[in-house]
């Protein structure tokens, strides 16, 4: 049984087949800040079953994806063998912060998708930012998304709600959270909870790291409640 997040992600769960609605209001969006080309280098960090990759593959140069769950690496590389300029890389689940799998290669695009919440601590998340800043590309833009910046669970439920009613898809929404609420995924937030980085923090860090970073103006993903920001090199 899953008792931490790293433990959930390894095994089957509610989300494998319930990421499209979040990642196709993402998708209708992202462009405005990250243009793509033909030639760029992109780099998915916690790519999980590969949604990025399956919009993007025949629209950037290469995509690379890095992830702690072998389970969902295999289904990418599955979807994506005939695809060769996809990769899907490894991460060790007892040192995701260790970009081994990539070092050496820098990044024209960086997409961080919902990923942030399920870390142990702000270091975690500044050593992250370090990470990124080593493999991006000059001119590079890195897009760090479904940041929880304030409390506030029943918010961020309602937010879902709300613009999966105006995306069409309320009832599947209502479907996948009456599910989590009795599933493992509840369980592991009970005991874990997620990771709660307000805004100036964010900030703050990445000012020590000489990062040129701001949010951005609208929510990119179903969570109104949640933020994203935008780091450009």
């Amino acid at each position: 049984m899953s008792t931490t997040w790293l433990d959930f992600w390894q095994n089957k769960n509610e989300f494998d087949n319930s990421m499209s609605a979040n990642y196709a209001y993402f998708l209708d969006r992202v462009e405005m800040y990250i243009p793509l080309s033909k030639t760029a280098t992109v780099l998915d960090i916690g790519s999980g079953p590969g949604n990025l990759e399956d919009a993007w593959h025949n629209r950037v140069g290469e995509i690379h994806g890095l992830d702690i769950s072998r389970r969902y690496n295999e289904i990418g590389r599955a979807k994506h063998a005939h695809h060769p300029n996809v990769f899907f890389h490894d991460l060790p689940a007892d040192d995701y912060l260790n970009f081994s799998a990539v070092a050496g290669q820098r990044f024209d695009i960086i997409i961080v998708m919902s990923v942030v919440q399920y870390y142990r601590n702000a270091a975690e998340v500044e050593q992250l930012l370090a990470n990124i800043s080593q493999v991006a590309a000059p001119g590079a833009k890195a897009l760090i998304c479904d940041l929880i910046v304030e409390e506030g669970v029943l918010k961020d439920m309602l937010s879902i709600l709300g613009r999966s009613l105006r995306q069409g898809q309320f009832l599947s929404m209502l479907r996948l959270l009456f599910r989590l609420r009795f599933s493992a995924y509840y369980t592991v937030r009970q005991k874990n909870g997620f990771l709660i980085i307000p805004r100036q923090e964010w900030l703050s860090m990445c000012k020590r790291l000489n990062l040129n970073a701001r949010f951005v103006d609208e929510p990119i993903t179903l969570q109104q409640e949640r933020q994203s920001l935008l780091i450009q090199f």
